[in-house]
């Protein structure tokens, strides 16, 4: 491991380690984000520390069943997410993004995977053992798997994840999960703990239920949740599925937003305009947006993409089985395959039952799979008197959006939304 490589993994858990003193000196402050960035530590020590432990490391693209991977205990990296949180804790993911276009990757892809490649060229992340990739959800992720096996040298595994849900297409994917399963027991010479993946689906489903209270807390008026918070709600499934400390985090974060509920304290001073989110707000400006939101009384209520789970239950006694099916109930599905109008609906449903004013839609420029649903999603919530505010800009890459552009686009929204 290059010294690159370590320096990068280490500045995202330096940088979660000084979060974690603020947090523990600042009065009232949330235990779950506590538990948060304690579990996110330990996440990225396991990455840092993978070779000199003799672990096995697969990377993996987004929407994977990490599950699995923690069943056969091997040490997981979600690849997005780690460009992400380059970018949300360290600020460099201009270099990562620069390194991606000299390698050959052109501005219409999306950065978080220009990043991946970046990441990937320059040695600034541990080469993995195996890589593992899905068309889940776009066709960026379907390709990225094979510019990483190639950058990196190390086999790796395509899961074909169906668009439709019939009972044949849930066959294919179980077959498609186990000839992962015997791919990586290949690779790795670990076998599948079929008891630990049924005790991780237990625990799953229970995190798919918190995750449902959590949503229904935050119909209250005034919102208990912080403006921002539903990231870590969105990261937390990418990255600790079935994990006892994320189960953790979310009872401690259902228990708060219980008191707050019960005392009717919300999470900005005075509430002022409830949000539906869209997409995914650039990393590099949350804590400016965090501020914002608390100066103007403007705070996220629901995300329908990310944090609002489909209905279904998980089996323990039929882990497999399980696994596909949880890939059908996550927020993020809703934008794979045909856009219905059962799923435009429920945004329609959800923006009443959470009483929004408004809908902000991150335009992440690279990202054709979203950005085709704007005029599809605006014209939907316009027939409920609802304004929907279109932001042209981009996770990871901080050239694309200033302070400045996104307080100005605000503003304007912010006074639309008064004379409503």
């Amino acid at each position: 491991m290059t010294s690159k490589t370590t320096n990068r993994i280490e500045s995202i858990i330096k940088a979660c380690s000084v979060i974690l003193r603020m947090i523990k000196a600042r009065p009232n402050v949330r235990k779950s984000e506590q538990v948060y960035y304690e579990i996110l530590t330990k996440y990225f020590t396991r990455i840092r520390d993978v070779k000199q432990n003799g672990d096995f490391l697969a990377a993996h693209t987004v929407f994977f069943p990490t599950e699995i991977l923690y069943a056969m205990n091997i040490v997981p990296m979600h690849t997005e997410s780690t460009t992400w949180m380059t970018a949300l804790f360290t600020g460099e993911a201009t270099e990562l993004v620069t390194a991606g276009a000299e390698a050959g990757l052109a501005s219409e892809i999306c950065t978080p995977h220009r990043g991946i490649a970046g990441a990937f060229t320059i040695k600034a992340l541990p080469d993995p053992d195996v890589m593992l990739w899905s068309n889940l959800i776009c066709d960026n992720t379907a390709k990225s798997g094979e510019l990483i096996m190639e950058l990196c040298g190390c086999p790796g595994y395509f899961l074909d994840h169906p668009f439709q849900e019939s009972e044949q297409e849930r066959n294919y994917l179980i077959g498609e999960l186990q000839g992962m399963i015997d791919f990586l027991q290949d690779q790795s010479g670990r076998k599948m703990d079929w008891d630990k993946l049924s005790q991780l689906v237990a625990e799953m489903d229970k995190q798919i239920k918190l995750n449902r209270e959590i949503c229904e807390l935050r119909k209250a008026v005034p919102t208990p949740f912080s403006p921002q918070g539903f990231l870590e709600l969105l990261t937390l499934d990418y990255l600790f599925p079935g994990q006892p400390e994320a189960t953790l985090y979310l009872e401690t974060l259902r228990d708060e937003l219980k008191e707050k509920v019960n005392a009717k304290t919300g999470a900005v001073e005075n509430e002022r305009f409830r949000l539906m989110s869209l997409f995914v707000p650039p990393m590099y400006l949350m804590s400016f947006l965090e501020k914002m939101s608390h100066e103007f009384g403007a705070v996220s209520v629901i995300e329908p993409f990310f944090t609002y789970w489909a209905d279904g239950k998980l089996d323990p006694s039929k882990p497999l089985e399980s696994v596909a099916q949880k890939s059908y109930m996550i927020p993020e599905v809703q934008m794979y395959g045909p856009m219905t109008d059962a799923k435009i609906q429920r945004v329609s449903d959800l923006a009443k039952q959470y009483k929004i004013d408004g809908a902000v839609f991150y335009a992440d420029t690279g990202c054709r799979q979203t950005c085709a649903l704007i005029k599809l999603l605006k014209d939907t919530l316009s027939e409920i008197d609802i304004p929907m505010l279109t932001l042209d800009s981009d996770v990871v890459d901080p050239t694309m959006m200033s302070q400045e552009d996104i307080r100005e686009k605000f503003e304007g929204f912010f006074e639309l939304l008064e004379d409503y």
